[in-house]
């Protein structure tokens, strides 16, 4: 069974599989990105994708569930998922709940991302199974109810066609899930069974704000709806007692697991992503972290890491798609992974080598990101070191505007480089917050090498607050920078559209009258 995520979205999908309970895979594509979905019984017990952020090393790496030295030393690049778990286990790093905690973050982040999808395709296969080492315990009500949240308010508003359909209060409302003061609201007003049109009468809000809290409520079992469409009517759940936990080789011939996805090659990436990762990776503070491996890796780990790194990298892979001038710089960067490589499998350089960083000076105290220092050596008055708040005693959501507010003079006063630091880990310790994307996407643009990543947080922004005109103007802002001028047309569009007065976009209009 088939179709397209904008006539069935994935949140519908995921309901209806629930509300059956059934069992199997529901495979996603959108452009080169692939995700899977598993399902036993109703209950979602997994979910990949073939993004790089999305495997379980990255996971581990933002849950901070493993201590970044003890991580690098643990585990390769060039380990599947499982085998990451398996190393994880065997040294300790992780027990048995500390890796059921891995996955279920591994299963949400990749959740988050793919319920925010409005277009791609889908394919459900009732046959698949997952291996049940690879499980994990995920709460679907919650990511349906937040996903629903951050989807544009007119397409949830377009999933209600009829407005005379039934909406009732539902039976056996989730006790654990916390609703924002819209969704109380409207949930306050849905008391008895009503028709939408009248229920969003009573609300006396803007009609699509009204329906978005509605199709969250329903997603997650607040409410019930008796127009949700049958995507899946023809699946027959397992027979209890029957297949539902038998292997998958008895019913189909092949056995399924969730590592298949995660060894398929790569979203093809975009070359200068790759070409920006790379000159990061090269201008690491020491060999190891260049090579991405541990103080006490092995020759063996080494090895697998420089090859993995030569099959991402290598200048031959950029020959068609840059210029001369970044070409150059893709072949220095190369060379100094390649030197390194040569430095640490030899026994006396590597010990040399060692014995420098031993007597390196320790460096200034920083918070979770890498700060830089902008002091002049021998100043009376050097620049203080931005450092991003990290007082594990704040919750995350306090840390992130904390830093949120510590970019904003950074951002004034033209210090782009720090108002980036504070405004990255506002994003990673709360990346739903739009404002956050926004401001972190406006610092990024004032660096060249950087502008594809503002324009990605920038469309985050937009994505998680559709209705805010001065998102788009910053994206029209990133756009005349690069020199794209019917981009930077449309967005000024789209942005007087929502507020035909909007000052920036009426300035910015000005400004490109008067050139």
């Amino acid at each position: 069974m088939n179709g397209r995520l904008s006539e069935q979205p994935l949140a519908e999908l995921l309901r209806e599989i629930a509300a059956a309970a059934l069992s199997g895979a529901l495979r996603l594509a959108r452009e080169r990105v692939k995700a899977v979905v598993y399902a036993q019984g109703g209950e979602i017990v997994h979910a990949r994708s073939n993004l790089r952020a999305h495997r379980l090393v990255e996971c581990a790496r933002r849950a901070g569930l493993v201590e970044a030295g003890e991580l690098a030393e643990t585990v390769t690049e060039m380990m599947s998922d499982a085998e990451a778990c398996d190393a994880l286990l065997k040294s300790g790093a992780l027990d048995g709940a500390g890796v059921a905690r891995l996955r279920a973050r591994q299963a949400q982040d990749v959740l988050k991302t793919v319920l925010l999808w409005t277009d791609g395709t889908w394919e459900f296969d009732p046959r698949a199974r997952l291996s049940e080492d690879a499980r994990a315990h995920v709460d679907l009500r919650q990511l349906l109810l937040e996903g629903a949240r951050h989807l544009p308010v007119d397409f949830c508003a377009a999933r209600f066609p009829a407005e005379e359909e039934m909406i009732s209060p539902a039976a056996a409302p989730p006790q654990h899930l916390q609703l924002v003061p819209v969704e109380a609201f409207v949930l306050s007003r849905a008391d008895s069974p009503s028709r939408l049109c009248d229920l969003v009468a009573q609300c006396g809000m803007p009609e699509t704000q009204s329906r978005q809290a509605v199709y969250g409520l329903a997603l997650a079992g607040f409410l019930a709806r008796g127009g949700w469409p049958q995507s899946l009517a023809g699946v027959s759940p397992p027979r209890a007692g029957g297949s539902a936990h038998a292997p998958a080789s008895e019913e189909t011939g092949k056995v399924e697991k969730v590592e298949a996805l995660a060894r398929e090659e790569d979203a093809t990436p975009d070359p200068l992503e790759e070409v920006n990762a790379l000159l990061v990776r090269a201008a690491a503070s020491d060999y190891y972290e260049m090579l991405g491996v541990g103080r006490l890796a092995g020759d063996s780990d080494i090895k697998r890491a420089y090859y993995a790194l030569a099959k991402r990298f290598h200048p031959d892979r950029f020959l068609r798609t840059v210029d001369g001038e970044t070409r150059s710089r893709v072949e220095d960067a190369f060379a100094q992974i390649a030197h390194a490589y040569e430095t640490l499998r030899d026994q006396r350089e590597r010990a040399n080598y060692d014995s420098k960083l031993d007597a390196r000076p320790p460096a200034p105290p920083r918070g979770d990101e890498a700060a830089s220092s902008r002091a002049a050596a021998g100043d009376a008055e050097a620049e203080a070191i931005p450092r991003v708040v990290a007082d594990p005693s704040l919750k995350p959501e306090y840390r992130a505007e904390e830093n949120f507010q510590l970019g904003l003079p950074a951002l004034r006063r033209g210090d782009a480089e720090a108002a980036a630091l504070y405004f990255g880990e506002a994003v990673r310790l709360a990346p739903q917050q739009a404002r956050y994307r926004a401001f972190y996407g406006r610092a990024l643009t004032a660096n060249p090498q950087t502008r594809r990543q503002a324009e990605s947080e920038l469309h985050a922004a937009v994505r998680l607050d559709p209705q805010n005109p001065s998102y788009h103007v910053a994206l029209a802002e990133l756009y005349a920078a690069i020199g794209l001028q019917r981009r930077v047309e449309g967005e000024l569009e789209r942005a007087l559209a929502l507020d035909p007065k909007h000052d920036g976009a009426l300035k910015m209009i000005e400004r490109m009258k008067g050139q």
